[in-house]
């Protein structure tokens, strides 16, 4: 997978995949469920542009849970799907992927589980050491990576800001879904534990 600042205008979007979720549940291939978000403005946004846009992101999201973790996602508890939300675009970006590994991972078992908004920046300035398409992207793009990374950090609850840093913390699931990363898939695993590896 190829570094990608395309995240950057990534949301939650908690709804949309929901929507497209159930969409592909009940048969619809993509073609035909971007016709109906367009068609409906099922995503409330002013241009038809904006909405494919969005329904692009989405969809990737969507279709790293469908169809085996969208069961989960559906039957789960609310801290499952804010999970599998979490996983869906970890699943999508390895700048994300990575900086979940490197630096969240790493944080929580190696540093108190503390983490600082400096920790981003200067795990930025590693990555640009290693990757020149890192080190060449615009100084904004690299501001806005960070801040949405924090956001489905926050979203998630794997860290909270208390005073001037953040705590990292496992994220409590469902049995079955921790049963079910447990067996089944290693990212999974990592995000509910925090730990990397078996």
């Amino acid at each position: 997978m190829e570094y990608s600042a395309g995240f950057t205008s990534e949301g939650w979007f908690q709804q949309e995949i929901e929507y497209t979720l159930d969409q592909l549940h009940k048969g619809f291939r993509r073609k035909e469920i971007r016709s109906k978000v367009i068609e409906d403005n099922v995503f409330l946004l002013r241009s038809e542009s904006a909405i494919s846009k969005r329904f692009q992101m989405v969809y990737r999201r969507a279709k790293t849970l469908y169809p085996t973790l969208s069961e989960y996602y559906f039957n789960g508890t609310n801290s499952d799907q804010k999970v599998l939300l979490l996983y869906s675009f970890l699943k999508c970006y390895r700048y994300a992927y990575e900086n979940f590994y490197e630096l969240i991972v790493y944080r929580y078992q190696h540093r108190n589980g503390t983490l600082q908004v400096s920790d981003m920046s200067f795990y930025m300035e590693e990555k640009e050491q290693q990757s020149e398409k890192i080190a060449n992207w615009h100084i904004a793009t690299k501001r806005k990576i960070n801040s949405t990374l924090l956001l489905f950090y926050r979203e998630s609850g794997m860290i909270e800001l208390l005073e001037d840093e953040y705590k990292v913390s496992p994220l409590h699931v469902s049995q079955a879904l921790k049963q079910f990363a447990e067996e089944q898939d290693v990212l999974l695993k990592a995000i509910i534990t925090l730990k990397a590896g078996s």
